[in-house]
């Protein structure tokens, strides 16, 4: 019978775990094949048979060896870019060339890649270097490359740790609808960057004025790479910045534009203009908001349109808009209205065209008080207003004297004299209304100017003041030269 039986010989790995270090023994095992005509039930092993196995396993044991390898080096931190080529050493005493009984493996986060030099898991980048036969070469590194790998002879194991080093990089920066919203819906900014740490983001807007302004907590709501902005007003439209830093290289930038679509908002020159009969007047208007708007103007509600006898004209320049009025009668005056409209609503802005003197940019400056009239027609009187503040309410009205230059602009500068008006030091509150031969003007805002009071008079001193009838100290001119002389001879003797 026995030569029907086949010998098939393997090897089973039987692991013992010791702590932190693992031991591995190889047994050689002989299997024997059933042969289908013996019936091994009907004829059971003798004792003696019995122990002839038990000796014969015993003398195989005998013949296992234990192999003292120990790895020489330690894991190591490696910092890697892309495409590189990376060794990983793995230095064994004995090594597997000097022993071929020493076993060892590689894994990479737990996973097994190489039993010896049989690749188990290993992709076709990673091989064994046919030099060391131990050391892990790994061509042309990609990011799934990080991580943990174990070099293993189970007894003894080191790990080395591969990371990814590079500068960061603006792939692309995306944000609500293309970046065009709505004024008052909700926006998320967001900033797709690449690079080995993971770079921190810095996010800024720069304004229309070309100002930079970094966001901070009250701007919107910041997560990893990107920033959600809730209830998105029109002033927060501009360029957003997304800066990238990994200390690593130089930041990267990335941007992209923001605009806040609503209805137009309109802005005027002058709130109230003067002119005259037959005296040009332009009455100037825009609106800077996205979309465009269509710009068109009114008076007593009516829509104005170019008319054939230029007593109106109006030109247009971009967002920009002129109406140009030649008043032929006292109807021609009163108040006209701009109005820009877009698909998202309308708004409007009114300007007075008047007769009257228009004054503007009253200013004090200490006593000194300058402003700026507007009249097309003679001026007639100038009334300063001053009212003392924290006092007993009581105003006092000047005149003030007319310029003598003949002009539909007057620049005024007055010095107000406090010992003339007999005002007490303290601040007053000044105001202007201006008459010219059709009307007055409005009463302008307020100023505030500053009298002061008279500096008290302080008595001098000097050192020489003659006789002192109070005791008090001085030199006279024959003291001060008996000192000296005294002095002299002092030094003399010693």
């Amino acid at each position: 019978m026995l030569e029907d039986l086949k010998k098939l010989v393997y090897f089973e790995e039987v692991v013992y775990e010791t702590g932190d270090c693992c031991e591995a023994r190889t047994h050689s095992i002989e299997r024997r094949e059933a042969n289908p005509e013996v019936n091994y039930d009907d004829q059971p092993l003798s004792d003696a048979a019995a122990d002839d196995d038990t000796q014969n396993d015993a003398d195989q044991g005998d013949e296992e060896e234990d192999v003292n390898a120990d790895i020489q080096n330690k894991g190591e931190d490696f910092k890697v870019g892309l495409g590189m080529t990376l060794r990983l050493p793995c230095v064994i005493q004995p090594s597997p060339k000097e022993n071929e009984a020493v076993a060892f493996q590689w894994l990479k986060d737990g996973a097994p890649l190489f039993l010896g030099t049989q690749k188990m898991g290993a992709p076709d980048r990673m091989s064994i270097d046919r030099e060391s036969q131990t050391d892990l070469i790994i061509a042309d590194l990609q990011m799934s490359d990080a991580g943990k790998y174990k070099c293993d002879i189970f007894k003894q194991n080191i790990e080395h740790t591969v990371r990814f080093e590079f500068a960061p990089k603006i792939i692309q920066v995306t944000a609500t609808n293309r970046g065009q919203v709505i004024e008052g819906s909700d926006m998320r900014i967001t900033c797709n960057v690449s690079g080995s740490p993971p770079p921190k983001l810095i996010w800024s807007r720069e304004d229309v004025a070309g100002e930079n302004h970094g966001l901070s907590e009250s701007d919107g709501e910041f997560t990893e790479d990107s920033v959600y902005i809730r209830g998105i007003r029109r002033e927060q439209a501009g360029k957003y910045l997304c800066y990238a830093d990994n200390n690593v290289g130089k930041p990267a930038v990335g941007s992209i534009s923001i605009k806040v679509l609503g209805k137009p908002r309109v802005h005027v020159h002058k709130t109230i203009v003067n002119s005259a009969i037959n005296v040009e007047a332009i009455l100037q208007c825009s609106a800077h908001e996205e979309p465009p708007a269509n710009i068109y103007w009114y008076k007593d509600g009516r829509r104005i349109e170019d008319s054939a006898e230029h007593r109106y004209s109006i030109t247009v320049d971009g967002q920009h808009s002129n109406l140009t009025v030649v008043p032929v009668g006292d109807s021609d005056f009163g108040e006209f209205t701009c109005e820009a409209e877009n698909q998202y609503g309308k708004h409007n802005r009114s300007i007075e065209l008047v007769q009257s003197p228009v004054v503007e940019g009253l200013d004090a400056e200490g006593a000194k008080l300058s402003w700026t009239v507007h009249s097309h027609q003679p001026l007639e009187k100038i009334h300063l207003e001053l009212r003392q503040l924290n006092g007993d309410g009581a105003s006092k009205t000047l005149p003030i004297p007319i310029p003598s230059q003949k002009s539909h602009e007057y620049e005024i500068v007055y010095v107000i004299d406090d010992k003339e008006l007999d005002l007490t030091p303290g601040k007053y509150e000044a105001m202007l209304t201006v008459k010219n031969q059709h009307s007055w003007s409005d009463r302008t805002g307020q100023a505030v100017i500053e009298i002061e009071g008279e500096p008290l008079s302080i008595q001098g001193a000097s050192v020489y003041r003659g006789a002192s009838t109070d005791g008090a100290f001085s030199l006279r001119p024959e003291s001060i030269l008996l000192s000296t002389v005294i002095m002299y001879l002092l030094v003399r003797l010693f």
